[in-house]
């Protein structure tokens, strides 16, 4: 019989309304995460994925916010290598070095996506989140930042009722073409409605020095720089 460790995706992450089936990770995991930290100064969020989310997961093509991306890798770490990790600060008054083990569920503080229904005039606009890895290929090939925010907008529209009658089979061309007519008032209204759905992620905690019990709040500023120690 051949040598072979069979993988098995029996962890679940709640993440919003998204349950998602994963596994840890593996030896090959890390190996490639460490050749690229070596070979590269900066870590895209899309390599993170590719190197330590997309693998871990039963549906590979499932299409995620960035930090849907970030909840995901933290639920995947902690199964990996432990609920914990150390971290190490400099007390902002009396200079003193501060050793600790840090839970994740205490610094985390996040938002999920909380889609609605949006109505200006006669129009009602049903948002969900980007159905695909195929679809969001897409946002993912956008030139600006301003042509990302507005095909991302599109994307998350599954749904038109106008007047009573709901049309939920249209091309994104099609879709495109009709947000581009609408009045500018329609569409600075539900696109201010839409940005106020998005989800949040925050990074921090609140210590007190173990020499002089000063309080130090300290900040997360990137990943995943703190999840793999």
């Amino acid at each position: 019989m051949a040598l072979k460790y069979n993988v098995e995706y029996n962890n679940t992450a709640k993440i919003g309304d998204r349950i998602f089936k994963f596994r840890p990770w593996t030896t090959k995991n890390e190996k490639d995460y460490l050749i690229v930290v070596e070979s590269e100064e900066e870590i895209t969020d899309d390599k993170l994925f590719d190197i330590l989310i997309r693998p871990c997961l039963e549906d590979p093509d499932v299409a995620l916010t960035v930090n849907e991306q970030k909840m995901l890798m933290i639920e995947i770490r902690k199964k990996s290598l432990g609920d914990t990790f150390p971290m190490r600060y400099i007390c902002k008054k009396c200079k003193q070095v501060n050793d600790l083990d840090v839970e994740f569920d205490k610094i985390i503080k996040f938002k999920p996506d909380e889609f609605r229904p949006v109505t200006v005039d006669n129009i009602t606009f049903n948002f969900g989140p980007i159905v695909s890895k195929k679809v969001k290929e897409r946002l993912d090939a956008t030139n600006s930042s301003v042509e990302y925010a507005f095909v991302n907008f599109l994307l998350h529209i599954h749904s038109v009722e106008i007047d009573g009658s709901i049309e939920d089979t249209f091309t994104f061309d099609e879709l495109k073409e009709f947000i581009e007519d609408l009045p500018t008032y329609i569409f600075d209204e539900v696109y201010k409605e839409f940005q106020s759905m998005k989800s949040s992620l925050e990074f921090g905690l609140t210590t007190y020095c173990m020499i002089c019990n000063e309080e130090n709040n300290v900040e997360f500023d990137h990943i995943p720089n703190f999840l793999w120690t």
